[in-house]
Formats: C-alpha cells, sequence, structure tokens
C-alpha cells in the first residue's frame, strides 16, 4: 500500500538503502499509494484518505475513488478536489492520457494549498513492471527533500523514472536482438540508473500550473 522496500536490491546498492532507511526513520507523515492489483478499492481504503500527506495512484484507480469518469484534464482536477475534501492534502495522479496525443502521458498534482500542475512525458512502448513502486518510492524521497513544493517533487520523480525507464527499455531491446523484449528483459535497471535517481535529468519534462500549458 506504501513504499515498497526491496531489501535484496538494497544490498547490492548500498545507496539506496541508506537513502530509503533514512527517509523511513525520519517520516511523519503517511503517504498511500494505490495500485490496481488492490481489491475492493473503495470500501478498502477510502478510510485511510482523510489525513493522508500524499495520495499517489494512477488513473483506474482514480475512477473508482472518486466515483467518476475521468476522460479530461478538468475531469482529473474535480478527482482530486473530491479526494481532497475527503482529507487528502496532496494529491498526484502518477500517469494517464487524458484526451492528449497517444504519445504523450501526463502526471497531475494538486497540492495542499489547492495549486494544480501537470506534467508532459513521452510515453515508451512497453509494459514495465514496478514503476509505479519506483514512482511512490521517489516521491516520497523528493517530498521529504523539498516539503511544500509538490510540484518540484513531481517534476524530480518523473525525470528519474523516465530515465530509468528508458535505460531499461534501451538494455531490453539491446537484449531481443529485433523480437519483442520480455518480461525478464524488461527489469528495471535501478543500480545501473543510480546517477539518475540521485541527480534527475533536466529536459525530459515539460511542466507548469495548469492554466500556464
Amino acid at each position: 500500500m506504501s513504499v515498497i522496500l526491496s531489501w535484496e536490491i538494497m544490498d547490492k546498492c548500498m545507496f539506496l538503502r541508506s537513502w530509503l532507511q533514512s527517509i523511513v526513520r525520519n517520516l511523519s507523515q503517511l503517504q498511500i499509494s494505490l495500485h490496481p492489483t488492490n481489491l475492493n478499492l473503495s470500501e478498502k481504503f477510502s478510510r485511510y484518505i482523510p489525513g493522508a500527506a500524499r495520495l499517489c495512484s494512477v488513473m483506474f484507480l482514480y475512477r473508482i475513488l472518486a466515483g467518476m469518469s475521468i476522460k479530461t484534464e478538468q475531469d482529473a482536477v474535480q478527482a482530486m478536489k473530491l479526494l481532497q475534501e475527503r482529507g487528502a492534502k496532496n494529491v498526484v495522479l502518477s500517469s494517464g492520457e487524458l484526451g492528449r496525443e497517444k504519445d504523450v502521458m501526463i502526471t497531475m498534482g494538486m497540492s495542499e494549498t489547492g495549486e494544480v500542475f501537470r506534467i508532459e512525458f513521452p510515453r515508451l512502448e512497453a509494459n514495465f513492471v514496478g514503476s509505479g513502486d519506483v514512482f511512490a518510492a521517489l516521491l516520497l524521497a523528493w517530498s521529504k527533500k523539498h516539503p511544500g513544493n509538490l510540484q518540484l517533487a513531481c517534476e524530480k520523480t518523473v525525470s528519474s523514472l523516465q530515465a530509468i525507464l528508458k535505460l531499461t527499455l534501451s538494455s531490453a531491446e539491446a537484449l531481443a536482438k529485433g523480437g519483442t523484449p520480455d518480461i525478464g528483459q524488461l527489469e528495471l535497471r535501478l543500480i545501473q540508473s543510480k546517477a539518475e535517481i540521485e541527480t534527475p535529468p533536466t529536459g525530459i519534462v515539460k511542466s507548469g500550473k495548469l492554466e500556464d500549458i
């Protein structure tokens, strides 16, 4: 339900272990990260929404939790407002199309002050496993680094994640030798992306307040 820590990976990558352990030790706020594998979501998780410092989920679950169809950015904003009315402080939609170009994905967020922002980034044609967990972990880390600036935390989260996914896809395509990469070949290259996790690359995302883009 929250950030998943893989000790096997962290034993091989000490910078991640110390970084995440430090975050967990100092964590004083609740972050809820919801994924489609959880069933009966509306009943099971609605009781955790009040008081959540950050509510982070994909489009599928926002439709369930908000009880409404979400097809446009205006729909997403309305859904985020509903979730804030139920007690969540900061709300983040990790990814969605929202009627835009098919090769563009969007992350949207609403801070506890009511500011709404959107982040555009290129769609990558592959089915990655674990990207939602990485998004949640990065968002938690950058939110602690930049308290009160949800937009910046999301920008750094998306930038690092996109760099990880691009490296993963490039490596997987090389292994597939012209074929379609399988799930094993698409294992996220977290250790190889150490630099991109620590220092998110620039120029990958387009970000701004909703009314500015």
